[in-house]
């Protein structure tokens, strides 16, 4: 059987903590913060497409000071070339080049003649990304922070927001992507781009979720971003296949498990994300796993919660030949005291603390999303902590490395171990594995 790594434990509506049920795992929990924001979002999710570096139309040219204005067109003239602009504090020009001619040429060529102190490209400037979000900056440390950065996306999505046609396969207890019968999609994902995937648990179309933690799961991977709503994804401009092969308990069967992998690899998925783990190894799982890689997909799985409980290996994490398995950090980039450790562990990321407010924010330092805890039509924002909330993050970024042509598995493994910040001793260690993930280095891992 397999048990979900992060199950509510503690829910804080306002002042009074209860413990509305008690759970076998340990060190799993969340907290409520807030209510949904209220109405439609103001506008749609902006997907920020990559501009190019430079002018294709025209470039700078700066000519020595006694060059007459007859000599100046008599030269950019060879060349099929004339001013259209010029700054004259500076004394230099913009100058059209012709149609389909490239750029760096005519830079090469003006800058040999004598005359032309300098040529160069009309390099392009863009803002810096940063999304509108309003629980963004004050409470997702997990993804920018002062102190340890946490894993530097802002410099990330200035490169990459994700290709819809990626799609990451949340193998979890469903996703509130539909409105359906008694069920309601998340507001918070109204933008996400959904494929669609398949209730294994019940065997139906819809895999709604009856839990809540594969929502929170999928909105760290793709929440509806820079929607004036609410929180914000790592890859929100890629696709999710919502899978169910958890009950509304956390509990699914290896039998169910295998089958969600296989329908993932057989219907276009590209990044498999399993925030859930067993002590037990399984043979349909792990042969469901190689199919799946020897498709070319990118796996990643919570590590485990159980470091306090003998810190046995967790499957499918500890199918290392073809999972990438995460471990969990605080806001300090210290283990969480829960995450499990051993020789499979290959990355940490955030994972929260919510004994702890580092961050002095004003509320126990976990992951924060939007989800549900009984009624799969009310949604609130809360914060969970776990290997369950690491995992996503790390899923993301594959999504990303995706997104930018890098699809070998290998490949995607190599740029977020080899990219990873060493927290723990020098090299891969136990701990931490390679170090806390970073976002934007990975991207520029492949970049040539």
């Amino acid at each position: 059987m397999f048990r979900r790594f992060l199950l509510v434990a503690i829910v804080v509506l306002s002042s009074p903590i209860c413990e509305p049920q008690a759970w076998a795992q340990r060190s799993n929990a969340s907290v409520a913060v807030m209510q949904a924001a209220g109405g439609r979002p103001s506008g749609g999710n902006r997907i920020l497409d990559p501009l190019p570096r430079h002018c294709p139309e025209s470039i700078i040219v700066k000519f020595s000071g006694d060059v007459l204005e007859e000599d100046r067109d008599s030269i950019l003239g060879r060349y099929g070339c004339f001013v259209v602009q010029t700054c004259e504090p500076g004394m230099f020009h913009r100058v059209r080049i012709p149609p389909g001619e490239m750029p760096e040429r005519v830079v090469r060529l003006l800058e040999m003649e004598d005359v032309v102190e300098y040529a160069e490209l009309n390099h392009f400037a863009s803002l810096y990304f940063v999304p509108d979000d309003p629980f963004y900056a004050p409470y997702q440390w997990n993804l920018q922070n002062e102190v340890s950065g946490g894993i530097n996306m802002e410099a990330a999505w200035d490169i990459e927001t994700g290709d819809p046609n990626v799609i990451v396969a949340v193998l979890d207890t469903g996703v509130a992507y539909e409105d359906h019968g008694r069920f309601r999609q998340a507001p918070d994902l109204a933008q996400t781009s959904f494929v669609a995937g398949y209730d294994f648990v019940n065997d139906d179309a819809h895999p709604n979720d009856d839990q809540g933690h594969g929502t929170h799961v999928t909105g760290t991977i793709a929440q509806s971003t820079d929607n004036a709503r609410g929180v914000a994804g790592i890859a929100f401009g890629c696709s999710i296949m919502p899978i169910k092969v958890l009950d509304n308990q956390g509990v699914g069967s290896s039998f169910d498990i295998a089958r969600g992998v296989y329908h993932a690899a057989d219907n276009g998925a590209h990044v498999i994300n399993m925030s859930f783990g067993s002590p037990d190894r399984s043979r349909a799982v792990e042969q469901a796993l190689v199919f799946a890689y020897g498709k070319g997909m990118t796996i990643v799985c919570a590590a485990g919660n159980n470091f306090v409980d003998g810190n046995p290996p967790s499957y499918p994490a500890a199918y290392d030949d073809y999972c990438i398995a995460v471990g969990a950090v605080r806001y300090d980039d210290t283990r969480a005291y829960y995450s499990s450790t051993g020789p499979h562990l290959d990355v940490v990321a955030p994972g929260g603390d919510l004994r702890v407010d580092q961050n002095r924010d004003g509320y126990p330092d976990g992951i924060i999303q939007q989800t549900f805890t009984v009624d799969p039509s009310t949604f609130n924002y809360y914060f969970f902590q776990g290997t369950s909330s690491a995992a996503p993050h790390v899923s993301g970024i594959a999504a990303l490395l995706i997104s930018q042509g890098v699809t070998d598995p290998d490949a995607v493994r190599a740029a977020i171990e080899g990219t990873a910040r060493d927290v723990g001793p020098p090299g891969w260690d136990p701990e931490y594995g390679w170090g806390v993930v970073d976002a934007h280095a990975a991207l520029l891992y492949w970049m040539p």
